[in-house]
């Protein structure tokens, strides 16, 4: 094999490890019990951000979550998509943020999970409007 196909190899190669997957910008995964989930005016995630040398550890504990049917969806950005970035996201879906009992409990499952810090969570229909910067969160906790 060539250094050119080693490269091409290493470049798109599939990996559970996000931090070494480069065959597509996202790793999802959603509960047993979950239907399809549709981005819309209710739903929206909690946005953790960690370092590349923490993210496989941390989607680990995610995904195991989700999987266990505590949590309903989340996704966590690859090393595709995290280039030349400082880290990578992971997000961790609800159906509808005007239920605060539901986006309070989700935010104690990730407390529970290790993921004390202060999180911001952030209503689709912002995303979809594209708002950033100061007053992109709708929830801090």
């Amino acid at each position: 094999m060539n250094e050119q196909s080693r490269l091409e190899e290493l470049l798109f190669s599939r990996s559970e490890r996000p931090s070494e997957d480069f065959s597509r910008s996202w790793q999802m995964r959603k509960s047993p019990s979950c239907s399809i989930i549709r981005s819309g005016p209710t739903t929206g995630k909690w946005c953790i951000f960690v370092t590349s040398a923490d993210v496989d550890l941390a989607w680990t504990k995610i995904r195991g979550a989700v999987e266990a049917d505590e949590l309903l969806f989340a996704k966590v950005s690859t090393a595709l998509r995290s280039q030349r970035r400082d880290g990578h996201v992971i997000c961790v879906y609800t159906r509808d943020w005007t239920d605060r009992q539901d986006l309070l409990h989700i935010r104690e499952v990730l407390r529970s999970l290790g993921f004390a810090e202060e999180l911001g969570y952030k209503r689709d229909i912002d995303t979809l409007n594209r708002n950033y910067g100061p007053d992109e969160w709708y929830v801090r906790a």
